[in-house]
């Protein structure tokens, strides 16, 4: 993982545009947060945070998809969460307590990145209000997402997850592998292989 010094491009543009659109702030305070933020370039299953390594960057998906996974002692992957473009990804736990990661942090597709450090996270929301309104907002749709990822694997079977994620979250479908997929959704890909041949 290469990260190089920050340089208002494309890159910053995407997180720049993505503020504007979600918070009532000005051009000054966006330009606050944004020049915290490192540019980073990642392979296709590149690992950003090793599991039992304390995570010390809070990343931003401007191009490609990250994925956080535990790893069994049998080998066997199990996906938490998947972050497309414009949206946040790292190991909240990890990353806010400053201790070791319980799971991987890793790019699924050759991927364009936005870093902040920790140190560097915690001055900006000492020193922005669109950083606190933005880190409210990350923790308010972290525990949504988590109510709603408990709910799914114990109501849902096989096939009425595949058919969620088809409705509702049909990028999970078209861009990731039956293997990424199949772990995020806690089936095998055989079960994901026969779901999807009665479609």
């Amino acid at each position: 993982m290469s990260i190089s010094t920050l340089v208002y491009t494309t890159m910053t543009a995407s997180l720049t545009q993505f503020l504007k659109d979600r918070f009532a702030t000005s051009e000054d305070e966006i330009s606050e947060v944004v020049k915290y933020f490192k540019h980073i370039k990642v392979n296709k299953d590149e690992v950003l945070v090793e599991s039992d390594k304390v995570c010390h960057y809070f990343f931003f998906v401007v191009k490609g998809c990250v994925k956080t996974c535990f790893i069994d002692s049998l080998g066997h992957e199990t996906t938490r969460y998947i972050a497309f473009e414009n949206e946040f990804i790292s190991n909240l736990k990890s990353f806010i307590e400053q201790t070791p990661s319980s799971e991987y942090v890793c790019a699924i597709e050759p991927s364009e990145l936005l870093a902040i450090s920790y140190t560097d996270f915690r001055y900006a929301l000492n020193r922005t209000t669109l950083f606190k309104d933005v880190y409210i907002k990350l923790l308010e749709k972290t525990y949504l997402y988590n109510h709603w990822r408990i709910e799914t694997l114990l109501r849902l079977d096989a096939k009425q997850r595949y058919e969620y994620m088809l409705k509702n979250n049909k990028q999970h479908v078209q861009r990731l592998s039956n293997k990424n997929l199949s772990s995020f959704l806690g089936i095998t890909q055989e079960s994901l292989s026969r779901v999807k041949g009665k479609k």
